[in-house]
């Protein structure tokens, strides 16, 4: 365990090296605003690579358009599958503990801040990073040119320019935090998208199979490769997962100012998920729940009497068959939620086979935004 504390205690110092030299570049020499028009159009775009891109970026998406040949693609579809199953509950994870786990790493929520995205605009964000995980894992999303390799390369860009804009600011105490967007943050980020998703979906009583956690960490293995997380400390199993998540937990998890105000603005955002009265405080529970009283604690989650009835676990029979959790994801989903909050500004696309395995309507929400 002290080995592997060290390794990823060293990764602290590192970002991602090809791309951030691309991104000095090119603020360098005056192109990104051009740059950052044409990677808004990047994921949507038909053609494989923007012509107009800059020579440097062009090179690079291009020999990077396709996953490497070591990865099984027969593993990649059966992870599809299992999104395809479980992708409401998924989503719902994704937009409530798993983010507060990222909240509670004292370091790497600094550089959330230093963005001012979610305080700003959680429905934003939690638009953004939904459409990043339904591109990537959809079917045929890490086919060559798809959709999600695109998504997947475009979030890479963007952590670079972040990472360079913040360490441009002369505030970012790198001695102390690392360098913005290191690689131990982007790595405990991808395992709140694996390792934390799976655990938490069996804590809801949800049946998952040691194959298809096996695969779903697989899966994330190999986008966190395509986001240049370096791979001899990407975790290839969910025992492996566990103890990386777990040594990122007890070095770096703490209370801190800018993890109690996330946590709030992703709680506040979720006050009408689902209408009436008979829910309330039903989602600071669920954190509470799945994330464990000491993190809740330290990011202020208010106890709710909701709190009670899963402390005494007549949750995960009684809301399961009452499909409150699905009814808490599908409220995420759906247009109307948006359209509640006086959300419209990312595009927001669900592949039709997800809409047609969730029973979703089409979401097109506005015509403005991106994945970050």
């Amino acid at each position: 365990m002290l080995i592997l504390d060290q390794i990823l205690e060293k990764s602290r110092a590192e970002g991602n090296p090809v791309p951030d030299q691309i991104v000095a570049e090119l603020i360098h020499t005056g192109q990104m605003d051009a740059v950052n028009q044409l990677l808004r159009n990047l994921v949507h775009n038909d053609q494989a690579i923007p012509p107009t891109l800059p020579d440097n970026i062009e090179d690079w998406l291009r020999n990077n358009a396709s996953l490497p040949d070591w990865v099984d693609l027969g593993r990649i579809d059966r992870a599809s599958d299992f999104f395809m199953k479980n992708g409401v509950a998924i989503s719902l994870i994704l937009a409530t503990a798993a983010l507060v786990q990222c909240y509670a790493g004292i370091k790497g929520v600094k550089t959330l801040t230093y963005t001012y995205r979610l305080g700003q605009n959680p429905y934003q964000r939690i638009a953004e990073t939904g459409q990043f995980v339904i591109l990537a894992i959809s079917p045929g999303g890490l086919t060559a040119g798809g959709k999600g390799i695109k998504a997947i390369h475009k979030v890479r860009f963007i952590h670079a320019a972040v990472r360079h804009l913040i360490s441009r600011t002369g505030k970012w105490a790198e001695h102390e935090l690392g360098e913005p967007i290191c690689q131990e943050d982007l790595l405990g980020t991808l395992m709140s998208f694996s390792y934390v998703v799976i655990h938490s979906l069996r804590m809801l009583g949800i049946h998952v199979s040691m194959q298809e956690a096996e695969d779903y960490i697989y899966f994330w293995r190999v986008v966190g490769e395509e986001l240049g997380i370096r791979p001899d400390i990407i975790p290839e199993t969910m025992a492996e997962a566990q103890a990386v998540t777990e040594s990122i937990a007890r070095r770096h998890h703490g209370p801190s100012r800018e993890g109690v105000h996330m946590t709030k603005a992703l709680i506040d955002m979720h006050v009408n998920l689902i209408p009436g009265e008979r829910f309330d405080g039903i989602i600071p529970a669920l954190i509470r729940h799945l994330v464990g009283d000491q993190i809740a604690d330290w990011m202020e989650v208010p106890k709710t009497n909701w709190g009670f009835v899963m402390k005494k676990n007549f949750l995960l029979t009684g809301i399961l068959e009452s499909s409150v959790i699905n009814k808490l994801g599908m409220s995420l989903l759906n247009k109307e939620v948006f359209n509640i909050s006086g959300y419209n500004r990312a595009p927001f696309e669900i592949p039709t086979q997800l809409q047609e395995a969730w029973q979703l309507q089409a979401l097109h929400l506005g015509t403005h935004g991106g994945i970050a």
